[in-house]
């Protein structure tokens, strides 16, 4: 147990896209306004903590799996700052996640492929 919050930047919007590649996976199923980045407490789930801060990006087509994680920490570095200074002084107004809610896992080679060649998504 440790007495301090603990906080994790994910690269999901949760509870959506938790787990792993979270902006992949929302342009892979053609959910692009779910394609960002959350900060929020780490719980015993997997990206199941409340959240502190949730950002959109908006990846273009030169970007892919390798750059997605990229952006997605860029945009984290806006609020990032400004939690870890709320989180010393006692003061994080962390908020429950709502909505749907799923756990996914890294793609397969093939999958990757096919929804490269069929949906765009690199």
């Amino acid at each position: 147990q440790c007495a301090c919050p603990m906080i994790n930047i994910h690269c999901g919007l949760t509870p959506k896209y938790r787990g792993v590649h979270g902006g992949y996976w929302a342009l892979a199923q053609d959910d692009r306004a779910m394609c960002g980045v959350t900060i929020h407490l780490v719980s015993p789930g997997v990206d199941t903590g409340d959240i502190l801060a949730q950002r959109t990006i908006e990846p273009t087509s030169a970007d892919n799996f390798a750059t997605y994680p990229h952006l997605q920490l860029a945009a984290a570095m806006i609020d990032f700052p400004r939690i870890v200074a709320d989180a010393l002084a006692g003061r994080l107004a962390p908020k429950q996640g709502a909505g749907e809610s799923r756990q996914w896992y890294h793609p397969t080679l093939w999958g990757y492929l096919w929804r490269g060649w069929t949906h765009g998504v690199w």
